[in-house]
């Protein structure tokens, strides 16, 4: 049963914000990160979009407001703590998909 939104709620998640930390490959194959900023009323989508075979593009769903190879550095881990409340130890972390998502870097 599907329950829908009043009008309040989907104001609510247009206008809110999320930082989500995901990490996946390059089409080199190298290990990558991004901090992708997703509109509440987007993140369904942008959850479904990373269990594609064939990767997805963050930008189609958000905004990158920080990414580069490997994982992130402790300078940049303090700097989304201090300018985006993004809390590393407190991070939901999700089991990792049967084969690496690819990451469509377009840009």
């Amino acid at each position: 049963m599907t329950q829908e939104r009043s009008h309040s709620d989907e104001l609510a998640l247009r206008y809110s914000v999320m930082i989500n930390l995901i990490r996946g490959e390059n089409v080199e194959g190298t290990p990558i990160f991004a901090y992708v900023a997703v509109r509440g009323d987007e993140m369904d989508a942008f959850i479904r979009a990373q269990s594609l075979p064939n990767g997805f593009d963050p930008l189609e769903f958000g905004v990158i407001i920080e990414s580069g190879e490997g994982e992130p550095s402790e300078e940049i881990r303090a700097r989304m703590l201090e300018e985006y409340g993004f809390n590393h130890d407190q991070m939901l972390e999700l089991p990792k998909l049967p084969t690496p998502a690819k990451i469509d870097h377009k840009g």
